[in-house]
């Protein structure tokens, strides 16, 4: 995989005489598979230089982090979107009531700008996204919503057994964090360590400086303190500064490089950090038998069956002048449905009145917050479980630990302003919205992990002795697809897929990442009528899921490293006896797990 970059400026490009080491042109970054797939991450000013050499037939796919004008400005201006013949596809995030096509076309309207979208003459195809992932040609891509005032998400990109992320335009969730203090990381920069793991590259935002952070907070970037913590604690191998401050010239980006590079040596890191570069050429490459070939089911490409107006947001112990720029934040994206009420209604309302979102803040004398999302959550059945709960509240108050069990989702964070609080509810109504849920993570994931990896069995060729238990949980239930799954970090994979093409799918599409997380059965009589999956994409595409039946496979130590499951293409019922046999065979499954391989077929591939 070959990345180059042509655009690393970030807010407005800035070229001259101060920027030739490192550029001038805003964000815009060229990837290429060793099979040719042409990916383009954003399309700043740097995209016209890199139209300029693209001559003759040429078609590829553009990948839009969001709609801020110094990533889209260079799109008017590229030159292969005006060839006929041309296949182009862009991809960016969905917005509320808005498709990728419909708000890039505003850039390009009269009284902007004397071309219109429709003035290409290359074939344009426009994908939404959403959080997920989807492949294209021989690349996996995995998209996460990052921190900004505007719906934004990252880029995880796998191919050729290489690893590059491009996580530009996104601010620590915790805003000690961005300073330098690294302690309590709170749940979204959890979350963003979790999608940088392991990366050979990560091309990460670093505008500003912990010194000038206090003055920037709201603003929606990095600091350079922050990305060095972040990708020390993802075992990042290269890190690269990117989206450089319009008012830095070369030589202050060598001084915030120079800063950058101390900060991982006295961590005691052997973290290579550069910055980002016009012109610059890195190559990537893994291990040559990855085997990991498999595309995603496209489940970052799924379009929310709710309707906006039929949302509801509800807002309880959030001050007055805070109240007002939530509701702010709702009516700008025409959100009509939402309601401030007192802690007692909020528990009545949040049980019958089907919300889509709930703030609580720490306004209220003697109401905590935390407790308030704890006895919510009690109250509330599995699906509802899945209702974002979002605390408001000063930074100095988050508690991680303490809102992870009490089932709080997220944080929103003093000082914030409406641009602010509109992005976030954006992302986390777009979560809702959809009728899917990907699975939360086990308390013990990490050793949960290790005895997954400790088996041997991930990657290997399939085997007689798990093939034969498929084949009988198949025939004996009266089931076209039967399955023995291992859950990893990223994937569920399957040693043993009767009735079933993929030898893997992604894990925030699974079924049986939800099944590990109980040791009682998983059982879905129809998946069209259960919120955790109706939308999923195994459900309204290929396999068309509408009965699932699960039992969470389980090691000696209590580890349970995956599920042996019953898949249907109709809506059904299952007995409980043929549910003890199901178990029965679970169990002969779990013997043969912790068994040395017997056959000479199994070796790693």
């Amino acid at each position: 995989m070959r990345v180059r970059y042509w655009g690393t400026r970030g807010s407005i490009a800035t070229p001259g005489p101060a920027t030739l080491r490192y550029g001038g042109n805003t964000s815009c970054v060229e990837v290429r598979s060793d099979s040719g797939a042409l990916i383009l991450l954003d399309c700043g000013t740097g995209a016209h230089a890199l139209g300029q050499t693209l001559q003759g037939p040429c078609s590829g796919h553009i990948l839009i982090s969001h709609t801020h004008w110094d990533h889209i400005q260079g799109l008017p201006f590229f030159a292969p979107l005006f060839v006929p013949g041309n296949v182009w596809h862009i991809y960016g995030p969905r917005g509320i009531g808005q498709s990728m096509r419909e708000v890039l076309a505003k850039q390009m309207e009269y009284d902007y700008f004397p071309v219109a979208l429709n003035a290409f003459a290359a074939e344009i195809h426009y994908h939404d996204v959403v959080e997920g992932g989807f492949s294209i040609d021989d690349v996996r891509i995995k998209t996460q919503y990052l921190n900004h005032p505007a719906l934004t998400v990252g880029y995880r990109i796998e191919a050729d057994g290489a690893t590059a992320v491009y996580a530009t335009d996104h601010e620590p969730n915790n805003a000690d964090a961005g300073q330098g203090c690294c302690n309590g990381a709170e749940g979204g920069d959890i979350d963003h360590v979790e999608f940088l793991r392991d990366a050979d590259l990560v091309i990460h935002d670093a505008q500003y400086t912990a010194a000038e952070y206090p003055a920037k907070i709201g603003w929606g970037h990095s600091t350079i303190e922050y990305v060095v913590d972040v990708a020390i604690a993802a075992n990042v191998r290269q890190v690269a500064l990117f989206h450089h401050d319009p008012s830095r010239n070369d030589d202050a980006v060598e001084g915030l490089l120079a800063a950058a590079r101390e900060r991982a040596e006295d961590a005691g890191s052997d973290l290579i950090i550069t910055a980002a570069a016009e012109g610059q050429t890195i190559e990537l490459r893994g291990a040559a038998d990855d085997a990991r070939s498999v595309p995603f089911l496209p489940s970052s490409l799924v379009k929310p069956g709710g309707d906006i107006e039929e949302e509801l947001v509800l807002i309880s112990g959030v001050g007055e002048a805070e109240c007002a720029m939530l509701a702010a934040a709702a009516k700008a994206d025409g959100i009509p449905n939402w309601s401030e009420l007192s802690p007692e209604a909020l528990k009545i309302t949040a049980q019958g009145g089907n919300p889509s979102l709930i703030f609580i803040g720490d306004d209220i004398p003697g109401i905590d917050p935390i407790e308030l999302s704890r006895e919510l959550r009690a109250s509330q059945s599995e699906i509802d479980r899945q209702i974002p709960i979002i605390v408001v509240t000063d930074q100095a108050n988050v508690d991680p630990e303490r809102g992870e069990a009490a089932g709080v989702t997220d944080w929103l964070t003093r000082p914030f302003s409406i641009q602010y609080a509109r992005s976030r509810m954006r992302a986390w109504l777009m979560r809702s919205m959809l009728r899917w849920r990907k699975a939360v993570l086990p308390i013990n994931e990490e050793a949960r992990l290790e005895a997954v990896r400790s088996l041997g069995l991930l990657d290997t060729e399939a085997e007689e002795r798990f093939d034969r238990h498929t084949r009988i949980a198949a025939a004996a239930l009266d089931a076209p697809i039967a399955l023995v799954t291992l859950v990893d970090r990223d994937r569920q994979w399957f040693k043993s897929h009767l009735g079933f093409d993929f030898s893997e799918t992604p894990r925030d599409i699974g079924f049986c990442s939800h099944a590990i997380l109980d040791d009682a059965p998983l059982v879905v009589t129809d998946a069209l009528s259960d919120d955790r999956f109706a939308e999923n994409p195994a459900v309204i595409g290929d396999p068309h899921v509408r009965f699932y039946a699960g039992i969470p496979l389980k090691l000696a130590n209590g580890a349970r490293v995956g599920a042996l499951c019953i898949v249907d293409h109709r809506p059904r019922t299952i007995s409980p006896a043929q549910l003890k046999m199901l178990q029965d065979i679970a169990r002969m499954v779990e013997e043969e797990l912790e068994q040395p391989a017997t056959d000479t077929t199994r070796a790693a591939s």
